[in-house]
């Protein structure tokens, strides 16, 4: 006999896939990762800043894409909510920027990471209290399931390092985001060939005649 009250009905898709839903997973990923990469040692604070940048960038760009095209037509007062927020974005990505060309043993990249830290927090703060309600007054559930598949959509294809000369709003971003993306992940890959390749040279040789 089924107690009242319960059911086993699995959530539906909409209800999986809800935007709100997976942005507020990803705000809780980025500040795990601002946090980890503070106590992360020396030798791992690169991967895990380029991880970092990587998460913040592809988050950004498929936001803007996909979240704030229709928080400006659906939302009352939506074009200046949306303008504040991505003006905030887009200052943070300013930010990867220098601290990516800088890298992470320049004398000024602590007190950068710490600027960037408390920039991200307070923008997933302001966007959790001023966007995502107002989203979800304002949308109907299948609509926000259906706009969260299409944020992975656009997330997964998303650049991996920050462009803040780009446009941040359509039709700007919608035609130059693959151009970069392409030319991220292309950079990303010769990027990793390097490490292997110089991981491989700095291990000791295991071929006879070489152990000293």
């Amino acid at each position: 006999m089924t107690e009242v009250g319960h059911t086993d009905v699995a959530p539906t898709t909409a209800a999986r896939t809800d935007i709100v839903e997976l942005l507020l997973r990803d705000h809780a990923e980025a500040k795990a990762m601002l946090a980890r990469f503070e106590t992360a040692p020396a030798g791992q604070k690169t991967e895990a800043f380029w991880e970092l940048t990587r998460t913040l960038v592809q988050h950004e760009v498929a936001e803007e894409e996909v979240l704030y095209p229709i928080f400006r037509k659906r939302v009352a007062n939506g074009s200046k909510i949306a303008g504040a927020r991505v003006a905030e974005q887009s200052r943070a990505e300013e930010m990867l920027d220098e601290l990516e060309r800088r890298g992470v043993d320049h004398a000024g990249f602590a007190a950068g990471f710490r600027q960037l830290h408390m920039a991200v927090l307070d923008h997933a703060r302001l966007e959790e209290q001023t966007v995502f309600p107002a989203l979800r007054s304002a949308l109907q559930p299948e609509e926000l399931g259906d706009l969260g598949r299409r944020y992975e959509r656009a997330k997964a294809v998303a650049p991996t390092h920050p462009h803040p000369h780009a446009p941040d709003t359509p039709p700007g971003n919608l035609v130059l985001g693959p151009v970069a993306s392409l030319v991220d992940r292309v950079r990303d890959t010769i990027r990793t060939v390097l490490d292997d390749l110089s991981k491989r040279l700095a291990a000791p040789s295991d071929r006879p005649g070489n152990s000293g």
